[in-house]
């Protein structure tokens, strides 16, 4: 006998699908009852289970928590919680999360619990994000990871760098272990990780986003951003964390924010500086930056010649500043538990112990002088193209400690300066090279012009530049 009851609707299957979803696939897919957000995450968690044991993307893991919060969403009747209902994001490990233990990737704070959501925390939940847990990190968020951490590995060629310090971060979103993640840079460190681990990676503008109950590394220097897949998943969650905040008198106040929201990129400036950008690059990371380039120019972007300031004083500057603001964040543990740091954030927590007024005031004076020196370039040009990272790393490589030498300085070259500056950046994957592994470049925008970047990003992206794939 045939039952006439007519067979339900296929559904896409949220085992298959959870770990590459977009951030619109996934809001508009439980919108629509094609799955619901337990399903996703249940399957998610399922890929970290057997993937995460090869890669170390994690330092924590609750499953209870998120399949908890799953059920209280899906519990919601008729209606999103918010713009991320039901997204799945892992937050890099120095951002507080209630009843967690905050480890910024050091023993040396131990495991006393938060008593409240950092700021960027809070408001992905209240967007209808879930938390799925932290992702690992360099020791403080500095140059290597503390000696008793399992290093994450890069997804596509274990031989060769995950990019530091937000390494989990870059890592668990390559990987398809989370759909968006935070990550913070004081150096390079949304960029050195997106470039890669082949992801996009938006340092916002210095006080974009609220440093609230994030751990420090440098605070004038610290920066806290999304890292995901594709532009428009960067652009969804940058809309929520973004914002002034009560919490961090270093934000911005809404009315210093670009206010620019349909943007043509016909006709946009892209200024490019040939010597900058080329002289001791990695001629793959040079050919990779000069198709990112053509692409920009096909999409109607308009190249501009401009000619970067010297970045030698910038680079020296650096280092004093990022040791006495680091040296004040660990002033309750340090030099009392000293030897639970590792050795590289110790001899810098140690050289900004030492260091002197004097010394300070020429190091603030070299990061002024970069600015101002900087700025007539954004008169010339609406963004910078230029690489992400000079070389293609080797797995095992380390930046060189609190002294860092010729190799540190060429790995930051691109990305310091903008540090000092402020400026945003977007981070973008163009190819992937020879040994299989990603190449990135970083596309650097006017003060508060993020919108700019995000358009001309999205562009590129239509042109299928940011589109290398998955890994295997």
């Amino acid at each position: 006998m045939i039952d006439p009851t007519p067979a339900p609707p296929s559904r896409p299957s949220p085992v298959a699908a959870s770990p590459w979803l977009s951030i619109d696939a996934i809001t508009n897919g439980i919108e629509q009852r094609h799955f619901r957000v337990v399903e996703l995450v249940d399957a998610l968690l399922e890929r970290i289970a057997s993937t995460d044991p090869q890669l170390h993307a994690y330092s924590s893991l609750w499953p209870e928590r998120a399949r908890a919060r799953a059920a209280e969403l899906d519990g919601i009747a008729g209606a999103r919680r918010g713009a991320l209902h039901g997204v799945m994001i892992a937050v890099k490990d120095l951002c507080d999360v209630r009843g967690e233990p905050t480890r910024a990737g050091t023993t040396a704070l131990g495991d006393t619990v938060a008593e409240k959501d950092a700021t960027v925390v809070r408001r992905l939940e209240a967007a209808g994000a879930v938390i799925l847990g932290k992702l690992r990190m360099t020791e403080g968020a500095y140059t290597s990871h503390h000696p008793s951490i399992e290093p994450p590995r890069n997804p596509w060629n274990p031989a060769r760098w995950t990019g530091i310090s937000s390494s989990g971060s870059g890592v668990a979103v390559a990987a398809g272990l989370c759909t968006a993640a935070l990550g913070t840079d004081t150096g390079g460190s949304i960029r050195f990780p997106s470039a890669a681990c082949g992801v996009v990676g938006l340092k916002p503008t210095h006080g974009r986003v609220s440093l609230a109950g994030v751990f420090p590394l440098a605070p004038s220097l610290d920066h806290i951003g999304p890292m995901a897949r594709s532009v428009d998943d960067v652009k969804r969650v940058f809309a929520v964390i973004a914002g002034p905040d009560e919490r961090d008198p270093c934000t911005l106040h809404e009315s210093l924010v670009s206010k620019r929201v349909a943007i043509d990129v016909a006709g946009l400036r892209v200024g490019f500086d040939p010597d900058y950008c080329e002289d001791g690059v990695d001629p793959e990371v040079r050919d990779a930056v000069a198709h990112a380039l053509a692409e920009l120019q096909a999409a109607g972007a308009m190249r501009q010649h401009v000619r970067m300031p010297r970045i030698d004083s910038a680079l020296s500057a650096w280092l004093p500043i990022c040791a006495a603001e680091v040296a004040n964040a660990h002033a309750a543990t340090f030099p009392s538990k000293r030897e639970m740091y590792g050795p590289d954030l110790a001899r810098l927590i140690e050289i900004g112990r030492a260091s002197t007024g004097r010394a300070l005031a020429e190091a603030f004076g070299h990061r002024l002088a970069y600015t101002r020196q900087l700025a007539p370039v954004f008169e010339d040009c609406d963004l910078i193209v230029c690489p992400a990272v000079a070389m293609r790393w080797p797995a095992e490589t380390n930046l060189g400690g609190a002294n860092p030498p010729d190799g540190a300085f060429t790995a930051m070259r691109f990305t310091l300066p903008f540090n000092l500056s402020g400026h945003p950046s977007l981070t973008l994957p163009v190819a992937l090279d020879s040994a299989g592994a990603p190449i990135g470049f970083q596309l650097v925008g006017q003060l508060g012009g993020e919108s700019t970047l995000l358009a001309l990003g999205s562009a590129l992206e239509a042109r299928g530049v940011g589109r290398i794939g998955h890994p295997s």
